[in-house]
């Protein structure tokens, strides 16, 4: 068997676009389920038109405050990396 190094170093390049490309793909999910859940629970309970742009919203808010905390997590995590 061969032994598989545990740590590969990576260039500060390759970190940064893992970490783009990671924040891409969560920030289009969360934020979409986000929004979709706001929508599903408004038809769902039938509270109209308005209601349901109000639960929109607060998904969003919601789903964008996920991702920021996500992204902030990241770089102190790669910098922590680079000691």
């Amino acid at each position: 068997m061969s032994e598989i190094p545990a740590h590969v170093p990576q260039s500060a390049l390759a970190r940064s676009i893992t970490l783009i490309s990671a924040t891409i793909l969560i920030a289009a999910q969360t934020i979409t389920a986000a929004v979709a859940g706001g929508w599903a629970i408004a038809g769902f309970l039938g509270l109209g038109e308005y209601a349901a742009y109000a639960l929109e919203a607060i998904g969003l808010g919601l789903g964008v405050w996920a991702v920021v905390a996500f992204v902030k997590s990241a770089v102190r995590n790669a910098r922590s990396e680079d000691v």
